[in-house]
This record gives structure tokens, sequence and C-alpha cells, in this order.
């Protein structure tokens, strides 16, 4: 019993982090899986959440930036998890 109840302490850092670091892997992938396919399906989306019209051209602009930038933070959550197993101490001396 850690006796966070008792003592009205709220959740750990360390389980905030680790929901925190979730909800950061979870949200590129999230984006990329609700993202239209097709540029005129794009514009259709952009203008209906933002009320500003763009054309299908711009709309694939806008699509291929979006999956340069899935693509980074993928890169950079793979690069963060092997850095850390990288660095782990060995339980061995």
């Amino acid at each position: 019993m850690t006796g966070q109840c008792c003592t009205g302490e709220g959740p750990s850092r360390r389980h905030a982090q680790r929901l925190s670091g979730s909800a950061a892997s979870i949200l590129p992938t999230a984006v990329v899986l609700f993202l239209p396919k097709c540029p005129l399906c794009l514009a259709a989306w952009l203008t209906a959440v933002t009320g500003i019209g763009i054309s299908a051209a711009a709309a694939a602009y806008v699509r291929g930036t979006i999956v340069v930038f899935w693509g980074a933070a993928l890169a950079l959550t793979v690069a963060q998890l092997v850095r850390r197993r990288a660095f782990r101490r060995s339980p061995f001396p």
C-alpha cells in the first residue's frame, strides 16, 4: 500500500509521465488514421471544420505536410525508445 489515498496526494509523477507518453505516441497515429485519403475529401473536411474553403491542390499539399509531420513524430518516438533502452542500466553488476 502506498498511502496516497490516506494522505490526499494525487497520482504519482511517474504515472502522469507514462500517460502523457502514451498519449504522445497515439496522437500521430490517430491523425493519420482519420486523415481523408483523397484531396477533395480533405478539402471538404477542412472547409467543414474551419469554414475556409481551399482548393484540391492545396489540400493535397496539406495532406502531404501532415504525413511528413507524422513520419517525423514516429521517428522521434522510435529514437526515444531506442535511446531509453540503450542507456538503461543493467540490473547485474
